[in-house]
């Protein structure tokens, strides 16, 4: 029984070193890239749901931009929101909760637009039988 666990021993010392042999330096040139959230022109949060509605905290960067829009969009009901933003600010949204329901937020800055979009699935409930 010595013999084989001196085998056993001398096989995984051979393949620890081997490991070891092949180890190196990696060349990493890439750089980390780091997007300031601020810098951000739209930032939509899901605070929770409060009595049958979803609430939303909307955070609009306008930037440098002189023509800032923010619309709210739901694909079955059409356009819930729609404003001009003159600075940029935070908002609070509750926006009444329905199954399958498809969220957009978008902010339209010049010719630029930016988006979040969110699905409500409905919930299962299991009882106990």
């Amino acid at each position: 029984m010595t013999k084989i666990k001196n085998i056993a021993l001398t096989l995984s010392a051979i393949v620890l070193f081997a490991a070891n042999s092949f180890a190196g330096t990696v060349n990493n040139t890439s750089k980390a890239i780091y997007v300031d959230p601020s810098s951000e022109k739209l930032i939509v949060n899901f605070i929770g749901e409060d009595k049958g509605y979803l609430v939303f905290q909307v955070a609009v960067n306008k930037g440098n931009s002189k023509h800032v829009s923010l619309s709210v969009n739901d694909k079955s009901e059409g356009e819930l929101y729609n404003s001009t933003v003159s600075d940029s600010k935070t908002q609070t949204f509750k926006i009444e909760k329905r199954d399958n329901q498809e969220l957009e937020f978008s902010v339209k800055a010049g010719k630029v637009s930016y988006s979040k979009s969110f699905t409500i699935v409905p919930t299962v409930t299991l009882t106990k039988l």
